[in-house]
């Protein structure tokens, strides 16, 4: 008599097979209502045409080590405060793909940068290296983002990772940070405020100490709204003090979409090492890339 546990794999990967296949059907239905344009080069009818699509694998094949690019995680004398990887740097296909996902939350998009965020994960925790389980900790958007968008980008990648087995090995996505609640008047004036902010650039126009600033305290140890809401992670049944506990000692990467100034990583780093948690290291998708320097006049 066969065992039962031998048919949960095959019935797990024809319903993950049947899922996918329905949400290309039905994005494929949406482009036929509603006209879509390749997110980089513009061309018609695709959300990213195969020339573009091919250079943002290119773009992202070498995950690389990044933390000298963002001077919040680094010390004064130039030591490491956390390690981070990066799938690419933010610019180009990549650049334009994650903007695009983050707006729209298009499948296709979302496929090709988790594969991304995949291949950086892989890099950062080879299989070479035994370790513990670590938890991957993506950092929360905020709730008036949520509401906006209906997602959360960075949770959405790895659960889409984690669908399709493409973790590394010993590694589960834990949304355990969240974000501070700053009221329901604060969330209805960000909401509000929203499209002023994007029309500057959001966070990204923001210098290092007002980041900083703007960041303190923000981060604290529960479950995001977003994961509340889904309801399917594996952490979403757990209380505070119950996830506090299981926190401490815990091998855990930080995990997020863009690296800037890194402000936004020191401090969930902050929040998390308050509680017993032991940061490896941070794995985003893009790092923006230094500004190149101008030469000014010599002044003596």
């Amino acid at each position: 008599m066969s065992s039962p546990s031998r048919h949960v794999a095959p019935v797990a990967g024809a319903l993950r097979r049947c899922l996918t296949a329905a949400e290309r059907g039905s994005s494929a239905l949406l482009s036929l209502l509603v006209p879509v344009e390749c997110a980089a080069c513009r061309v018609p009818d695709t959300v990213l045409c195969g020339d573009c699509a091919r250079s943002l694998r290119r773009a992202t094949s070498v995950p690389a080590r990044c933390e000298e690019l963002a001077p919040a995680l680094l010390e004064y004398d130039g030591g490491v405060l956390l390690a981070a990887v990066a799938a690419g740097l933010y610019r180009g296909e990549l650049a334009q793909a994650l903007l695009a996902f983050k707006r729209h939350g298009t499948p296709a998009l979302r496929d090709e940068l988790a594969a991304a965020l995949g291949r950086a994960l892989r890099a950062a925790l080879p299989k070479s290296r035994p370790h513990a389980a670590v938890w991957l900790v993506p950092v929360p958007t905020t709730s008036a983002a949520f509401i906006r968008r209906g997602f959360d980008p960075v949770q959405e990648l790895l659960r889409w990772l984690s669908r399709h087995s493409l973790l590394p090995p010993g590694a589960r996505p834990a949304p355990v940070l969240g974000r501070r609640r700053a009221g329901f008047a604060a969330t209805l004036r960000s909401l509000a405020s929203t499209a002023l902010f994007a029309s500057r650039g959001g966070q990204k126009g923001l210098g290092r100490r007002d980041r900083r600033a703007r960041l303190a305290g923000s981060f604290c140890v529960r479950i995001p709204l977003s994961a509340r809401y889904l309801g399917f992670w594996p952490v979403a049944s757990l209380g505070r003090s119950r996830m506090s506990g299981r926190l401490t000692g815990r091998r855990v990467v930080i995990v997020d979409d863009v690296l800037t100034t890194g402000a936004t990583l020191r401090e969930a780093k902050r929040a998390l090492e308050d509680i017993g948690a032991v940061v490896l290291g941070a794995v985003v998708v893009a790092v923006v890339p230094e500004a190149p320097r101008q030469a000014g006049p010599l002044v003596l």
